[in-house]
């Protein structure tokens, strides 16, 4: 028999061939996006082997050795191809027999974040095993899976070498292997079933039992491991007893043990393996996962993490040179989806958590707890500045920071609780509370009883401490220590309320729950054929009427956050015109978890912001002077997408100087507003400037939706305002971050006079992407997935470029244009000559303004100031010159009839 193709793919996807070639003793050296080391088939001086991840290939330039992870290993090991395979098949924890061609079941392993399990149709947590004997004729995978799960339980209950076993491991508490319903594979589930027949089949198909009929996991411990989503086991892990035999269910390796604790704590601790895990859980604490081995995040724990808003991960891998790379390698992949990480170092000579937990476990509980507290912040939390160095400076007057909404419910606070206090059996009880984080609720209790006393700082959630605690305490008062427990356990329960209370009180954002009404409104919405006309007819039933093409193009800004290269806008108007009002409503359309909404920004504020703060996001500035001190950094994260600040620090171990560089990643849209006339040219090019309209016309229709909104009329349209709201922020929700092509790019033509039109073109191309993207739902798709953009959104770009980008490359912008218009019209009326006041009493506008504009149009020569005659009080006069504003054009973009008729 041969190994299939994608068996020998997953075989490869299972050895990172870096880890293989760093695990044979070869020392990799990073050199761009390379690692170099010495080539292990030829003697050199010079490092000539280049091994390329991204690819899985090296290549020697020495002796011209080049291949797979495949190739390396039977270049250096010198075996067969086959030998190679079972090598590493081996080194993952593969049945190869599994990876043969006569199972097709094989599937790849599923990129990192693509794959999401689906959700059980009635949302049970877990599928219970059906009565003892009961047939499984009929039973869906999960049903006789959770019946294998049961038998394997009770014989691990029924076997003392078994439990024997994880006790030499320290691994004795029976509550915790109880509840994981740890099980032993001895091979009596063979006799337990049919010899032939549907049953057999499936538990073949499933791989617990394999084609020659044997017990997968036979003379194995079994930890089962359930699906995040559903709480269904999907997969079983197998700890050989008398052997190091590490083994999984064939195929993708799904499932996270103990996924609860991303639901309850926003700190948890990822462990290299599962009995590293429930070392943890056996020290008494509770929010430690198992990965898949030193390279096994999968697409389950990123997407557990992401949905339940985990904050901060604590890794504790083995301590030797894989656990150390692939703590590196781990600490950006979970800092670039927006999580804080910290890494555990172990002592020295203890390899991993359960040779600690085997060394200490007398006084396990503690030491786990001091490494945990002792573990080093990664490089996006940067270690405190010195005096001589420049402080970090925090967002300034920042509305309160978007919860993700899964998370607002669950993140602990971090302050000192309010002081508790009880008062039991003649003994007053002062508690103050330090922290609720990592399983730990660190309280510092004083017992008070006439002048006696008795005070200590304790963990409440640790059951010596607190009997330790009463035993001191009850001979310090003389009082029964049994009642001080039952005081401290009543401490405890109030603390828990109040962190609640605290928790509550301070969340941002109500949680994001989407029933299936919702959701079906929200998809019936999105794949409407008037789509953006009914965005328009949304916005203006929530009080904002005109400016069809501005608030158009400031929903479609706001949509780009969620692809790869966002749009930003600036809105420029007078003071009163209502910029505030069109963000406003921007603002109320968009889901609040993906809203950052800052009043000032300091110079170097967003490069100390937290890992994910940004990501994705729509920030709105509400007024540019708020912002524009940090103007270069904002335009650094339009263009490129990231920040990197170098600061001095100080060590905190050795007390030394030394450069520290602090990185920020973040794709977000920008949306600001000001009054000037213009902006700087470096933004302009960046941003769509969108001018408001501030004509009369527009004007008395502010003034009728006004009026409207203050009758029983009105009443209606703003209780009708939450529902609307509420469906765009469900029909965002359900927006998928895919990719957009444009078929018809190549056809596509744009002006080319202007030199920032290179900028200006991106950016048009940009709006046909977003459109496409809104229209998701309604748009053919690649083989690889991506969004395809059709005509439709081609006139959509068309009929907002027309507009925004043709005002864009005027030299004279809309405001000044149209007061020159106005200009015009009274110098014809006489000598051709006009007053400032008399220009100033024709714009009704301030007469700050009007000399700005004047002077502005002084200087762009179409308008000449006349030297005033006589003495003071004569007023100065404008005369128009013999040339003006010139209207532009979009020439050589094509109309969509015209793109129509090229295709």
């Amino acid at each position: 028999m041969q190994v299939s193709k994608d068996g020998i793919e997953r075989i490869k996807l299972a050895n990172p061939l870096a880890d293989v070639v760093a695990e044979r003793g070869i020392e990799l050296k990073k050199k761009g996006r390379q690692l170099v080391a010495s080539c292990p088939f030829h003697k050199e001086r010079t490092a000539s082997l280049n091994v390329s991840s991204a690819k899985g290939l090296f290549h020697c330039f020495g002796c011209g050795a080049s291949g797979d992870v495949i190739g390396f290993v039977t270049k250096l090991d010198k075996v067969s191809f086959g030998g190679a395979l079972e090598t590493l098949a081996r080194r993952a924890g593969l049945d190869l027999g599994w990876l043969m061609e006569e199972h097709p079941r094989i599937v790849q392993r599923t990129p990192l974040g693509a794959l999401t399990p689906p959700r059980s149709s009635n949302g049970d947590s877990v599928s219970r095993p059906s009565a003892a004997g009961a047939p499984l004729q009929g039973a869906p995978p999960a049903a006789i899976l959770s019946r294998v799960v049961e038998h394997y339980h009770r014989t691990f209950c029924e076997r003392e070498d078994a439990q024997a076993y994880l006790a030499k491991r320290g691994l004795v508490d029976r509550d915790l292997l109880r509840a994981l319903k740890v099980g032993y594979a001895d091979g009596s589930l063979l006799k337990a079933i049919p010899k032939d027949g549907e049953v057999r089949d499936k538990l073949v198909s499933l791989g617990v039992i394999t084609p020659e009929g044997r017990e997968l996991l036979g003379g194995c411990v079994v930890v089962p491991i359930p699906d995040p989503l559903t709480g269904q086991w999907t997969n079983l892990y197998g700890r050989g007893m008398r052997s190091p035999r590490h083994c999984y269910l064939p195929g993708p390796l799904r499932g996270v043990l103990n996924f609860q604790a991303a639901r309850l704590s926003p700190e948890v601790i990822l462990s290299e393996s599962i009995l590293d895990a429930l070392s943890f859980h056996q020290a008494g604490i509770g929010i430690a996962i198992p990965i898949y081995g030193v390279n096994g995040v999968t697409p389950d724990h990123l997407d557990l993490l992401k949905r339940e808003g985990v904050k901060r991960v604590v890794l504790a891998l083995d301590n030797d040179d894989a656990g150390r790379k692939g703590t590196d390698a781990l600490k950006g992949k979970l800092e670039a989806a927006g999580i804080g990480v910290r890494a555990v170092s172990f002592p020295e000579g203890i390899k991993d958590a359960n040779e600690l937990l085997v060394s200490r476990n007398g006084d396990a509980g503690e030491v786990f707890r001091q490494l945990l507290d002792a573990a080093t912040a990664a490089s996006a939390e940067p270690p405190p500045l010195s005096d001589a160095a420049p402080s970090p400076e925090p967002l300034a007057s920042p509305s309160p920071p978007p919860t993700p909404p899964t998370s607002a419910s669950r993140e602990k606070t971090q302050k000192p609780a309010s002081d508790l206090e009880l008062a039991r059996d003649g003994v007053v009880y002062h508690g103050r509370v330090h922290s609720l984080l990592l399983g730990r609720l660190r309280v510092t209790v004083k017992a008070t009883k006439g002048e006696a006393l008795h005070v200590d700082t304790i963990d409440l959630y640790a059951s010596r401490a607190r009997t330790e605690f009463a035993k001191r305490a009850s001979t310090a008062l003389s009082v029964e220590a049994q009642a001080v427990e039952a005081a401290l356990l009543a401490l405890l329960v109030e603390a828990e309320q109040q962190a609640e209370a605290e928790k509550t009180q301070g969340e941002a954002t109500p949680a994001a729950t989407m029933s299936e009404s919702d959701r079906a409104e929200a998809l019936a919405f999105l794949t409407r054929g008037d789509l953006v006309e009914q965005v328009r007819r949304d916005i203006e039933a929530l009080g904002y009427v005109g400016e069809r093409t501005l608030m158009l193009l400031l929903y479609l800004i706001a949509i780009s956050r969620k692809l790869s290269d966002p749009c930003s806008g600036i809105v420029l108007s007078g003071s009163g015109a209502g910029k505030s009002g069109a963000t406003e409503v921007i603002e109320r359309l968009t889901p609040p978890e993906d809203v950052v909404l800052l009043t000032r920004l300091t110079p170097q504020s967003l490069y100390y912001t937290e890992p994910g703060y940004l990501d994705r996001k729509l920030v709105i500035v509400e007024e540019r002077f708020g912002s524009i001190e940090a103007d270069y950094s904002i335009r650094v994260l339009q263009s490129r997408k990231k920040l990197i600040a170098a600061a001095p620090v100080k060590d905190p171990q050795t007390g030394n100087m030394r450069t520290k560089v602090f990185m920020v990643e973040a794709r977000c849209a920008f949306i600001e507003a000001t009054t000037a006339s213009s902006v700087n040219h470096e933004n302009a090019t960046r941003c769509f400037e969108l001018q408001m309209d501030e004509t009369e016309e527009q004007t008395r229709r502010i003034h009728e939706r006004q009026r409207l909104m203050r009758t029983e009329r009105g009443l209606a349209l703003r209780q009708e305002a939450e529902a609307i709201a509420r469906r765009h922020w469900n029909a965002q929700r359900l927006l998928e971050p895919l990719p957009v092509v444009i078929p018809f790019a190549d056809k596509l033509s744009f002006p080319s006079s202007w030199m920032r039109t290179r900028r200006d073109h991106a950016r048009f191309l940009n709006l046909i992407e977003v459109s496409a993207f809104l229209h998701q739902y309604q748009r053919e798709r690649t083989s690889d997935g991506a969004i395809v953009a059709a005509l439709a959104d081609y006139a959509v770009a068309y009929g907002l470029a027309a507009q925004v980008l043709a005002e864009t490359l005027a030299d004279v912008k809309k405001p000044l244009r149209e007061a020159f218009e106005r200009i015009q019209g009274l110098s014809a009326k006489g000598d051709g000559s006009v007053s400032r006041r008399e220009i100033r009493e024709a714009l009704g506008e301030p007469d700050s303004t009007v000399r700005r504009w004047l002077a502005e149009l002084v200087e762009l020569e179409y308008l000449e100031l006349e030297a005033s005659k006589g003495g003071q009080g004569r007023s100065a006069r404008y005369r128009l010159s013999d040339r003006a504003p010139r209207e532009e054009l979009l020439l050589g973009l094509l109309t969509p009839e015209q793109l129509r008729s090229k295709l």
